[in-house]
């Protein structure tokens, strides 16, 4: 058995930080790319989600849909996310059956600690569906 020189003290710990530091990175790195993809994925569901809802709750209907009845929809099944997502609706011409709605809902990606995304993010989806109801 060789015996460590007395340079060599402490290299075992200073190797074991570096790699900590690398797997903290790529930790926080896989974490950021991970919530950018599941706020993308919500406002593509979401959008097309309030469009079927607000299709069916049309003029015909006991209580028709309003743009904030759709916003309230939208943000009550945000979980997770680290902004309020921002709602459009808009009927043409109106809201009777045959006519179209479009929703769009956008969010805004805010980065956990900077390592893959640098600064804000904005995302954003539309869906259109035709009344019925």
């Amino acid at each position: 058995m060789t015996r460590k020189h007395q340079s060599e003290r402490g290299s075992g710990l200073v190797e074991g930080a570096l790699c900590f530091l690398a797997f903290l990175m790529v930790t926080f790195g896989v974490m950021e790319f991970a919530m950018a993809v599941y706020t993308y994925n919500f406002c593509s569901w979401a959008a097309e989600d309030a469009a079927r809802w607000a299709s069916t709750r049309g003029a015909n209907y006991p209580s028709p849909v309003t743009a904030a009845n759709v916003t309230t929809h939208v943000t009550n099944e945000a979980i997770g996310l680290s902004s309020t997502p921002t709602v459009t609706t808009t009927w043409t011409p109106n809201n009777s059956p045959g006519g179209t709605v479009q929703v769009t809902v956008s969010c805004t990606i805010i980065p956990l600690a900077g390592v893959t995304l640098h600064s804000n993010l904005q995302v954003s989806s539309k869906a259109q569906m035709t009344m019925v109801n």
